[in-house]
């Protein structure tokens, strides 16, 4: 009987601590993002979703690792990324400023910018934007376009929704913003009105965004980027949420 107890003991400890071990070993990667930005990454109710939010999270999953979700401002991604609070960012434009203190994957989605204006307040096309005041989200691709037109004065804001308010009221001519997020803003405001494409000379798309050395993890990431490409599981969701 004491053989038997020892025998029982023994097993027990080797189940319990293959189950303590499972637990360990579980891969978990912590994910910021500004869910801010619809269709790319947005809320509906408390859960996050979009484009960006389907692609990443799949690319992960697919990877092994159980997914923990940041919601922060968008002038506070790269911070959160170098002090370790979180391990990667859902996208941003790669831009060569941006390359010097993060890397990124490639591409997973090139889009276009575009301005809109006040019907109050017209403005003919993108080259009349000219010696305007413009509002733009800081940090963003955005703010770089805008800065490189002519004698603009340019706006900085925590978010477009503050933009789109003070354009609205006149307060700026104009914003600059991603062509696949204005359909929501220009639905919901009647005032306001697309001026045109403009013309970014930066690098363009969005990308997965790492602290430096992680090339290992980088070049698993750029594989299954290339595998939901040639599936054609990223054309499927790029049509769900832009309708391209």
């Amino acid at each position: 009987m004491k053989k038997f107890l020892l025998i029982l003991t023994i097993l027990l400890g080797v189940f319990l601590s293959g189950c303590g071990n499972s637990k360990s070993d579980e891969k978990v990667i912590k994910i910021g993002g500004n869910a801010e930005y619809k269709p790319y990454e947005y809320l509906e109710g408390n859960k996050v979703t979009g484009f960006s939010i389907d692609v990443v999270f799949k690319i992960f999953e697919n990877l092994g690792y159980k997914i923990e979700y940041t919601n922060m401002s968008f002038e506070g991604l790269i911070p959160a990324l170098e002090t370790g609070k979180v391990d990667v960012l859902t996208g941003l434009t790669p831009t060569d400023e941006r390359k010097k203190f993060v890397d990124f994957s490639d591409k997973y989605y090139v889009g276009r910018q575009i301005a809109i204006a006040n019907k109050s307040n017209p403005i003919a096309t993108v080259e009349d934007l000219k010696n305007k005041k413009i509002g733009v989200q800081l940090g963003t691709l955005q703010e770089t376009l805008a800065k490189n037109i002519e004698g603009a004065n340019v706006v900085l804001y925590n978010s477009f929704t503050g933009a789109i308010m003070d354009l609205n009221s006149q307060k700026i001519d104009a914003i600059i913003i991603s062509g696949e997020v204005k359909n929501e803003y220009l639905g919901n405001n009647p005032k306001l009105y697309e001026i045109g494409r403009v013309e970014d000379n930066e690098s363009k798309g969005i990308a997965i965004v790492f602290p430096k050395g992680q090339d290992e993890l980088i070049e698993k990431v750029n594989i299954e980027i290339q595998k939901m490409k040639d599936s054609g599981e990223l054309d499927q969701l790029v049509n769900k949420y832009f309708g391209e």
